[in-house]
């Protein structure tokens, strides 16, 4: 009953939208799904481009969908922070923490899950994790800055504003 309680909480919460999966944490496989949307494809293991943890994903690793990152061409990137075991395809409820802005314009989303309860903002982060994930997602571009939830949320809107209009 509590669970369906929080999952009830968790959708109605206007904050928090849908991601979808493509590197779950702990792989050590670069994927991307299709631009057709088909499926998914294998790009080989992590490490011969990222050799930051042995290549291993120290998060779960998709995009939000109905979104477009204008500058990269495909819907914008999210790190997820969760609990849980997630599987390649899986789709989640996700809310947006802090927004990374990299020299390449592939900016991400930082976001959790439901699980994740004590996590808030980027500085809420273990110290440790923050480092690794700086390290892994800055080994071939460097943060310019790790922005807020409101620039985060903002950014997401025009994503999903350059989406519709791109579909026209």
């Amino acid at each position: 009953m509590e669970a369906e309680k929080n999952s009830k909480n968790v959708m109605e919460n206007d904050s928090y939208m849908k991601a979808s999966i493509e590197i779950p944490k702990g792989d050590n496989r670069r994927r991307h799904i299709k631009y057709d949307k088909s499926g998914f494809i294998d790009l080989g293991p992590t490490k011969d481009v990222i050799p930051v943890n042995d290549g291993v994903m120290p998060v779960h690793y998709g995009f939000i969908p109905g979104t477009l990152n204008e500058k990269e061409g495909d819907e914008i990137d999210v790190l997820v922070l969760s609990d849980k075991m997630l599987k390649i395809g899986e789709e989640i409820l996700i809310e947006p923490i802090a927004l990374i802005r990299r020299a390449d314009g592939d900016d991400k989303i930082v976001a959790i899950d439901e699980t994740i309860k004590s996590i808030n903002q980027w500085g809420d982060i273990e110290k440790s994790e923050r480092n690794l994930i700086e390290n892994f997602f800055s080994y071939h571009y460097r943060f310019l800055s790790i922005e807020n939830v409101d620039s985060a949320k903002e950014y997401i809107e025009r994503g999903q504003k350059a989406f519709l209009l791109a579909q026209k």
